[in-house]
């Protein structure tokens, strides 16, 4: 009986003292071990790339940006705003964006009070064939729309939302003030 607790005390010795992980990695409720990767490390808003430093909300390793052009608004000159809806890939990983139909992305202009003013795809097609879109790491995807100036008034606050259809993440709000 001597004997046995002898040689299982030093085969345990060995198995904890050979192993660079320690204990854990041969007897899975001993310690506590390394974590799983079950939580997604954050993305480093310092880093840097192609397309600067990270300055949008980071959702499914996608950057969202929303630019408009023209940045100083005259109504009396401009008729529509164009709006760029951009998703950056930061992963080092494709993302796969899934879609049921052709509408893959929309804007909509809203007074102070979020009274619907212009929506992009009311006067857009649609065609109901399923379709996807893949960002390689470090490379971008961007949507453009023409929103109608028509209903805005001088000296008001207007929001532009710009989404993708299917992700409630994927959205980015710029406000606009003519």
């Amino acid at each position: 009986m001597n004997f046995r607790s002898v040689l299982f005390s030093l085969l345990l010795l060995v198995l904890a003292g050979c192993s660079s992980g320690g204990l854990y990695r041969w007897v899975p409720f001993a310690g506590h071990g390394k974590s799983s990767g079950s939580v997604p490390a954050k993305i480093k808003p310092s880093r840097s790339g192609p397309f600067g430093p990270v300055t949008g909300p980071v959702y499914y390793g996608l950057e969202v940006r929303l630019k408009i052009a023209p940045e100083v608004i005259k109504l009396s000159d401009t008729h529509s705003l164009e709006a760029r809806l951009q998703l950056i890939n930061r992963r080092k990983k494709a993302i796969t964006l899934v879609f049921n139909d052709s509408h893959h992305f929309d804007f909509i202009l809203r007074d102070a009070g979020g009274k619907k003013l212009a929506q992009w795809s009311d006067d857009q097609p649609v065609n109901q064939t399923p379709g996807y879109v893949i960002i390689n790491p470090e490379e971008r995807a961007e949507f453009f729309g023409n929103i109608s100036t028509r209903d805005m008034a001088a000296g008001r606050t207007y929001t532009l939302e710009g989404f993708v259809v299917g992700y409630d993440n994927l959205r980015q709000v710029a406000t606009i003030s003519p």
